[in-house]
């Protein structure tokens, strides 16, 4: 249950929890051990822009709105192609993008201008699910389904005390798409094989743009935007223990406050090693927890600058790093494109 990782004293059922202590005002350390200036929201970093892709030449992705990384179908090992998942906010049906990203093994240092190698290289329709307003992708391993690579489509957004998540096999796409040279897109249609209705506690009504699944619990996390200049983590119960005809409570967690912007979190991912969870919202900052901290209603995250204005909603982190410090964005709008930065 959600209490094997979250400390007793953090499991209260409603937002109405104790105040916060303010966090300590110590200088913190950040990765390898360099100090950092002292923050009331934690360490104040930065990230580098490594790419910036071509707009996605796709009339069909109109507002992207959820990314995430694909495990079985990304060269993990040369690294000569990733594929991401994405969909449309509001207003599109059930179906999902896999989009092609070519070249460029992760760590890269140089910042590049990619003009090519960039296309949407299958469209897949998930059967009978609804789509009132999808905000987020989550990449959930089953393990009591011959650990299949599962993707969670969080029909999330829009103010509501009950929200509804599809997760359906992630296709495996045809070796075609390897080929750089190769342009036309596939056309699939999969079932869900979970429809799963979470709602609020006390009654309580949300708007929500951030699904993940916590890889060591198999939990679905919702961060919802923010109401009261806060937004909270609501967390379920394992997802094989879920109701799939009724609707299942949410467990409120915590209050999450991100510094610099007025919107509160419009994306995020978690790693799959379940280390490190990375938040983001309109503007300069992304926000970076350890899976400690983000599960710590008395510990804020450590806030990293992009050194530029991103107004992607959607984020990924690029799993094939070895110290997950590299992470994706994805601009709504139609000709959308990528970036892709290091955090340091």
């Amino acid at each position: 249950s959600y209490s094997s990782f979250v400390p007793s004293s953090f499991t209260s059922s409603s937002s109405l929890s104790p105040k916060r202590k303010k966090p300590s005002r110590r200088t913190r350390r950040g990765g390898g051990g360099e100090k950092k200036k002292k923050s009331f929201f934690g360490v104040f970093g930065t990230a580098e822009a490594l790419r910036r892709y071509s707009p996605i030449e796709d009339r069909n992705i109109r507002e992207a709105s959820g990314l995430v990384k694909s495990k079985l179908n990304s060269d993990v090992k040369t690294h000569k192609h990733a594929i991401f998942w994405t969909h449309n906010d509001s207003g599109d049906r059930a179906r999902v993008f896999a989009i092609r990203v070519g070249g460029g093994a992760p760590g890269s240092s140089n910042v590049v201008e990619e003009t090519a190698d960039v296309s949407v290289v299958a469209e897949v329709t998930i059967l009978n699910a609804g789509a009132r307003d999808w905000e987020d992708l989550a990449l959930w391993q089953d393990r009591d389904d011959g650990m299949k690579q599962k993707l969670c489509a969080g029909d999330i957004g829009s103010y509501r005390g009950e929200v509804v998540i599809y997760c359906f096999p992630e296709p495996k796409l045809s070796s075609n798409y390897k080929n750089v040279s190769f342009t036309k897109k596939e056309y699939l249609k999969v079932s869900y094989t979970e429809k799963i209705r979470l709602r609020y506690p006390s009654n309580e009504k949300h708007d929500a743009e951030t699904l993940l699944v916590d890889p060591h619990t198999a939990q679905f996390l919702i961060v919802t935007k923010k109401n009261n200049n806060k937004g909270g983590l609501y967390v379920s119960e394992p997802i094989r223990s879920l109701s799939r005809s009724t609707s299942n409570a949410l467990k409120f967690i915590r209050k999450i406050k991100l510094y610099g912007t007025s919107s509160g979190a419009t994306g995020g991912d978690i790693s799959w090693s379940g280390k490190k969870i990375v938040l983001k919202s309109y503007g300069r900052y992304v926000y970076e927890y350890t899976r400690q901290s983000f599960f710590d209603p008395n510990r804020d995250p450590n806030v990293r600058g992009l050194g530029e204005w991103d107004p992607s909603e959607a984020l990924a982190l690029d799993n094939d790093v070895p110290d997950e410090n590299e992470i994706w964005t994805l601009n709504e709008g139609s000709r959308s494109s990528l970036k892709r930065y290091r955090l340091r």
